[in-house]
């Protein structure tokens, strides 16, 4: 296993044994973060259960959590744009993953539910992701953990923020 600290080196963490910059933690996560995305959907795809699924369906499955979700709402929290959704709701839908569901009063509003195979689709997929790293996980002491866990909350924090500022 590479030193944490040598680890953190690599990937731009630290520099000169001092602690970063906020560029450089910026730079970082940029890097790692597409990293742990290609990674993740290339396990994805391997998959017996999903296997076909991308992570951005994965992603979207993840996002239609009952029928009050629209296609505007998960073009929102994917930020992508609606016509991206339409594509990757009906391919999605084709597969009998989603189904379209008339907004009751307001029929122009098209609300979308997880079907139970797509429940179960994504929740194997995902779950498969999970062991996976939980394994890795596994290898770190206990005082690691906790300051994985506080980094992470920082970046749900920081996430969260650049999700909810204007776009320039």
């Amino acid at each position: 296993m590479v030193a944490v600290n040598d680890l953190a080196r690599n990937n731009g963490l630290t520099h000169g044994g001092q602690n970063s910059s906020g560029f450089e933690l910026a730079r970082s996560m940029l890097r790692i973060v597409p990293r742990m995305n290609r990674w993740a959907e290339s396990r994805a795809l391997d998959t017996e259960a999903g296997g076909d699924l991308s992570l951005r369906q994965l992603s979207a499955l993840a996002v239609i959590e009952n029928e009050t979700t629209t296609l505007g709402d998960v073009a929102r929290r994917l930020m992508v744009t609606p016509a991206v959704v339409t594509g990757l709701i009906d391919r999605l839908e084709r597969r009998g993953f989603v189904r379209r569901v008339n907004g009751g009063s307001d029929r122009r509003r098209v609300h979308l539910a997880l079907t139970e195979e797509g429940r179960v689709a994504s929740g194997c997929v995902e779950d498969h992701l999970v062991r996976e790293i939980a394994q890795r996980l596994e290898t770190l002491s206990s005082d690691e953990i906790d300051q994985l866990n506080g980094s992470l909350s920082t970046l749900a924090r920081i996430t969260a923020d650049l999700e909810s500022s204007p776009m320039h």
